[in-house]
Formats: C-alpha cells, structure tokens, sequence
C-alpha cells in the first residue's frame, strides 16, 4: 500500500488578478468557479507527484495518478509564491464512481524540518522549525477502473483574511486492475 503525494500549485495572483478585472468571477462556497481543463486550468493549476505513479506529463492540471487498490493519496496546495501573499486550499471533493475513493479527510498536517537559520546555507547554523500544511487524503478502494474527480479550493489574501474566490477542476486516477 502506496501514499501517494500530489503537490498542486496555484497561480493565485493571476486568480486574485482576474477576480479584481471582472475576468472570472469569484464563485461561492457551494458553487465555485470552474477553471476548466487542460489548458484552460493549466494557466491557473500545476500538479506534480513521484514519477512511478504518472500516466501523463507533470506539471500540469489534468494530472493523471496509477493507484492501486489500498494505496492513499494525499493532496497538499500552496501557491507559487508559496502562500506568502494569498494562501490556497482545499476544501471540497466529487469523485465518479463515488465508491472509487473512501470519503476524504482533511487536516493541518504538522511537521518539522531543519533549515539554516541565516542567510548563509552554506556554513550558517541549522536551526528547527515548525509548519503546518493543509492537506486532503483518501484511500482508493475499487481497482481496474478511472476516477474522475473535482477538486475544490479556496483562495485567501493574506494580507486582509478576505477570500479572494472558490475555484475547481477535474483530475484523474486510474487504478489497476
């Protein structure tokens, strides 16, 4: 049994910029706004994973993951400037068959890591630190089939705490046999 690791990065300034010129509009909650697929969510969505569970090219939205019945996959989102301005994250789900993924969890993941304390990585000290990511994660159940699924993301100016809009998207994954 595999845990599979989906790092999605979202343009949100673009999001935030569009949003602010009327381009797309914001959504809501219970309806976000579609961003599309393939190159159309490509401008906004980028998915990556460890290369043995890709189908397709990485990095963009339509990110197709093998799984096998058992292994969990987990979604981690951040954005290109790594939530420092606007902070992305998930927060809803559809998946068809519905009975491909066990319902998903989401939680702050705590972790700490080690990274030098000054400008100097080089010969500079290294010091603890701690981090919280949000992350969404389900076990696949039914093998020899492809799941399509939605998944849903909030996007937050971190200056003000406002949200900015509620987006989603379709991936995939394909289970073996």
């Amino acid at each position: 049994m595999a845990l599979i690791d989906i790092l999605i990065s979202v343009n949100g300034e673009q999001l935030a910029a569009q949003i602010r010129d009327g381009s797309i509009k914001p959504g809501t909650v219970d309806s976000p706004t579609n961003l599309g697929s393939y190159s159309s969510s490509d401008v906004f969505i980028s998915m990556v994973t460890q290369d043995n569970y890709i189908s397709n090219e990485q990095g963009q939205s339509e990110l197709t993951v093998k799984a096998n019945s058992g292994d969990t996959v987990r979604w981690t989102m951040t954005t290109f400037d790594e939530n420092t301005d606007n902070t992305a994250f998930l927060y809803a789900d559809k998946f068809n068959p519905a009975t491909g993924i066990t319902s998903l969890s989401y939680f702050n993941m705590h972790t700490s890591l080690y990274l030098p304390s000054s400008s100097d990585p080089k010969s500079g000290n290294i010091e603890l630190y701690h981090n919280n990511t949000y992350v969404a994660q389900g076990t696949v159940i039914e093998p020899g089939q492809t799941i399509q699924y939605t998944l849903s993301f909030k996007l937050v100016d971190n200056s003000t705490g406002d949200v900015i809009g509620y987006f989603t998207w379709d991936p995939f994954i394909k289970v073996a046999a």
